[in-house]
């Protein structure tokens, strides 16, 4: 069987990852044409930084040709002509693209997740509490929590942009479109629905994974704690790692930080609870309603992601001065937060996943398939 047998490579992921790689081919012919507009890993004040050091020309040609294997890779991931062998090398070259598409923007990518949550979150919670005080509807509510949740957004884009991470939204959503091609391709490869991995091993069953599951959300929700404990120390005369010298701002980023993680704390610990699950009474319009399950799975999965691949990096560039040492072992939980964070999430998944509608259609159509063979058996 191939890769796309029943159409299930022809997915959206695939023209998906045929556009991305597309456009990473042609950023990288353009540098090769004008090297003087290649603008990463030069190592100064208007260069984004990277994970290690990429030369003008090593760049623009390993760019233009990861970018065109990534157009023949995803050719190949739709073509109905791929055959069994070719399994094994796409899954590999899909995982590499993954891991490239996290790893080469290096600690940028926590810059874009820091500042985004830290910035947005506080003002889009606080309007949601006010508009479910004052009992407002849809258009209130939209308006209220909108305009504030809108402003806090373009303040990080605005942040995101200032220290150059536009390029790191653009390969790390590289690295989730391959990801997610390379789980598609590992499915079918032992021959499972390429939409829900059905039928999947005894862990992913739902009474499995609400027992394993606690234990690692509970374990993950620990993970950030350290981090935000240090920054919370800032609010006193006695401040861990505070730069010498430092203004309100470098203050004001610190404690958003510090916030941020402890918010992500709760976030990740609403995974086994029910609050997790329905929408609470304090949020307005949509309180009592079921959650979404893809809404809670990725936002942890993408949160996951960045905080796995990107704490050893994120170490090395912790303060050294006074109280150094003590942020830096605040620092490690955080890497195990992001794998940690990751299993939570695929537990949340399996626990609350819906039947299947590809794999529904399926067995009709195994079905009507015997049911008219078995007439045609019948039949004198």
């Amino acid at each position: 069987m191939a890769i796309t047998d029943a159409g299930q490579g022809r997915g959206r992921i695939t023209v998906a990852a045929l556009c991305w790689s597309a456009v990473a081919a042609g950023l990288g012919l353009w540098w090769v044409l004008r090297p003087s507009a290649y603008l990463l890993g030069r190592g100064d004040a208007e260069s984004p930084p990277l994970a290690f050091d990429i030369g003008a020309r090593p760049g623009a040609i390993g760019l233009l040709a990861l970018g065109g294997l990534g157009v023949v890779v995803a050719l190949a991931l739709r073509g109905r002509r791929c055959v069994e062998t070719m399994r094994r090398p796409l899954l590999v070259l899909t995982a590499g693209y993954a891991v490239l598409g996290f790893v080469l923007p290096g600690y940028m990518a926590m810059v874009v997740v820091a500042y985004t949550f830290a910035f947005s979150a506080p003002v889009i919670l606080l309007a949601a509490l006010l508009a479910r005080a004052l009992r407002l509807g849809r258009v209130g509510t939209s308006v209220l929590v909108g305009v504030p949740a809108a402003a806090g957004l373009g303040f990080a884009t605005f942040i995101v942009a200032y220290k150059g991470a536009h390029w790191a939204v653009f390969t790390v959503v590289g690295g989730v479109i391959w990801a997610a091609c390379t789980v598609t391709a590992f499915r079918v490869g032992k021959r499972r629905c390429a939409r829900c991995g059905r039928p999947g091993a005894a862990w992913t069953r739902p009474e499995s994974a609400a027992r394993w599951g606690r234990k690692v959300t509970i374990a993950a929700a620990l993970m950030p704690l350290p981090y935000g404990l240090i920054r919370l120390t800032w609010l006193t005369p006695w401040p861990i790692a505070f730069p010498e010298g430092a203004g309100w701002g470098v203050w004001v980023t610190g404690m958003l930080l510090g916030c941020a993680s402890e918010g992500g704390a709760i976030l990740t610990r609403g995974l086994i609870r029910p609050w997790g699950e329905v929408w609470p009474r304090w949020v307005p319009v949509v309180h009592g309603r079921p959650i979404p399950v893809a809404v809670p799975t990725s936002a942890a999965l993408a949160a996951s992601a960045v905080l796995a691949l990107f704490t050893v990096y994120v170490v090395t560039e912790i303060p050294q001065g006074e109280g150094g040492w003590l942020f830096s072992l605040a620092f490690i939980p955080i890497g195990l937060w992001g794998p940690l964070l990751a299993a939570a999430a695929l537990a949340y998944y399996y626990r609350r996943r819906g039947a299947c509608t590809r794999c529904a259609r399926r067995q009709r159509s195994r079905t009507a398939r015997v049911k008219r063979t078995s007439e045609s058996v019948a039949l004198p």
